[in-house]
């Protein structure tokens, strides 16, 4: 749906509208503000415009502008920055590594606001409903923040509670993010390969699911139902008579970071076991159950005294179907194999019709891309390299890979990172390699092909028994006249162009043809009046020939015809 026009939005908004603008101004984007429907606002954040001391923002990249502007505008657009990060399809790795900067960081929510929630959503206020509750958070976020409280059972347990009012902020801040969307789309043609539309619609389901809080509590169970019974991983229990919208409450989490390697020693970890253990249960989620922890950075993996891993934040989870799998299969197998055509064709699988506008020039860079590691054992790569690499290559042929399989690349980075902290010596693309091979297996196991088979013949059957419908609904149509078929001609625009200058140049050739034909007959004829014994008629035909027979030259000889 568009949306309302500018005078008929809130003052809220308006005012909203007004920061956004005076901010890209002030980094620098005077172009992208330069278009209606933000051009009004410019007389009103003259203002605005700094003198820019100190460094000048003209010596910043474009890149790093975008980032600043992001930062200040801040929960909305930072946001906005972390997830499109995530797409490296899309977006240029410059751009990428500038919006991977963000820390999610924000100023505490005041107490009276915290307590407000609490008392709105659950009803009572915390001294009521809690046997005690911290009123200074343990974290705060740019969405949320987590207060420590015990139930009156001598529970410990944790409050994520929403910030007031951020649900209308970043509902406000989405249709400027549409509106300068639509703008960059149509006044920047550069950037349209960028996608914007599509960047903010990914953003807006995105944001959407991490603003309702059930969502997250929903996920806390699934992934405890799926790793139920095994002993090595921990689930934090939730407690649903103090969730809502706004809030959750789940068991609070006695351990050590996974990176804190003192306490862990304690424990009885060492760094290596711990990094095999630690990202093996990973792999798990990715491939044994297709449901993942797409933000597995350091901050939310904790280790228990009892040497159990425990997952935190479930508010940002990836979930990636059998199809999916088998494809991230085959692009990771091909590159352990280093094989060139297999990871042409797994690239190309990824696309609706299976080509690329330059494959010859994929092909190449496949090539080069396994030439840097043609010296380095499977044991020795880097899977940080390897996926950017890949990401480059998404990016150049406008590979459109699905936004979860996305997550679940940018989530193995950062698995990758936690590993190499704990074990220098890590490697992923080694220690997935077992997983891949088993999916790799799987795809082509006889009784899958089997059930594959089975399902096709009945598909089949179906399209079989509804074959005589169809074709006696065609055939009515056919004798009511009303079957119609309907075709469409994509890149015919230079042709219709050719055509049409060609059909002029004719009329104009006949046109001429006629005048000179009509003046002979004239001057032939000896029609009065007379300049000098030739018809002043006929003369001026042969004028007037000579004049459009030069025009018609010229513009033949200007398109590079003559």
């Amino acid at each position: 749906m568009a949306n309302p026009p500018l005078h008929r939005q809130s003052p809220s908004l308006l005012a909203r509208y007004e920061k956004v603008i005076a901010v890209l101004i002030k980094y620098g984007f005077e172009d992208v503000v330069a278009h209606p429907p933000f051009s009004r606002f410019l007389p009103r954040i003259e203002k605005y415009i700094p003198r820019r001391g100190g460094k000048p923002v003209t010596e910043y990249t474009r890149y790093e502008r975008i980032r600043m502007v992001c930062e200040e505008l801040g929960t909305t657009f930072i946001k906005f920055a972390q997830i499109a990060a995530n797409r490296p399809d899309v977006l240029p790795d410059g751009l990428i590594s500038e919006l991977e900067r963000f820390h999610d960081h924000a100023p505490y929510i005041p107490a009276q606001d915290v307590l407000s929630v609490i008392l709105e959503d659950l009803g009572n206020a915390p001294e009521v409903l809690f046997a005690s509750f911290d009123a200074t958070p343990l974290a705060s976020a740019s969405i949320a923040q987590v207060h420590r409280a015990q139930l009156k059972n001598s529970r410990e347990v944790v409050l994520k509670i929403m910030r007031p009012g951020i649900d209308v902020t970043i509902k406000e801040d989405i249709s400027i993010l549409k509106q300068l969307a639509s703008l960059v789309e149509t006044y920047f043609p550069q950037y349209q390969a960028f996608q914007p539309m599509e960047l903010v619609k990914m953003f807006e389901r995105s944001i959407r699911k991490e603003l309702k809080f059930s969502i997250e509590a929903n996920n806390l169970r699934r992934f405890a139902r799926q790793f139920e019974g095994n002993e090595r991983i921990y689930v934090p229990e939730l407690f649903p008579e103090f969730c809502s919208e706004r809030i959750i409450c789940m068991e609070y989490i006695e351990g050590c970071k996974i990176t804190d390697l003192e306490a862990l020693s304690k424990i009885g970890w060492t760094g290596p076991e711990l990094a095999l253990a630690g990202i093996n249960l990973y792999f798990e989620q990715v491939f044994d159950h297709g449901f993942f922890h797409a933000d597995p950075h350091p901050g939310n993996i904790f280790v228990m005294p009892n040497r159990r891993i425990c997952f935190i934040d479930y508010g940002m989870m990836g979930t990636i179907v059998d199809s999916d799998k088998e494809l991230l299969a085959d692009l990771l197998l091909a590159v352990s194999n280093h094989d060139v055509d297999e990871l042409k064709q797994a690239l190309l699988r990824f696309t609706p019709d299976g080509k690329v506008d330059n494959e010859k020039e994929l092909e190449y860079d496949i090539i080069e891309f396994f030439d840097t590691y043609s010296d380095i054992s499977i044991n020795q790569l880097e899977g940080k390299e390897i996926i950017e690499g890949l990401n480059a290559m998404f990016f150049t042929y406008k590979i459109k890979i699905p936004p979860n399989l996305l997550l679940l690349l940018k989530a193995l980075i950062i698995i990758e990172g936690v590993g190499l902290f704990l074990d220098p010596h890590y490697n992923i693309i080694a220690n997935i390699d077992p997983y891949v091979r088993r999916l790799v297996k799987h795809k082509y196991n006889p009784k899958k092909i089997a059930r594959r088979a089975v399902k096709s013949l009945a598909a089949l059957a179906q399209m079989t028994s509804d074959l005589p419908e169809d074709l006696e609904a065609i055939i009515r149509k056919l004798r009511e006249g009303k079957l119609r078929t309907e075709f469409e001609h994509k890149g015919l625009e230079g042709l219709y162009q050719k055509i049409d200058q060609a059909s002029n140049r004719l009329a104009m050739a006949i046109m001429l043809a006629a005048i000179i034909l009509g003046s002979s007959w004239l001057i032939q004829a000896e029609i009065p009046p007379f300049i000098g014994h030739i018809s002043a008629l006929g003369l001026t035909g042969f004028l007037v020939a000579g004049l459009l027979a030069l025009r018609l030259i010229i513009a033949i000889w200007r398109h590079g015809n003559l």
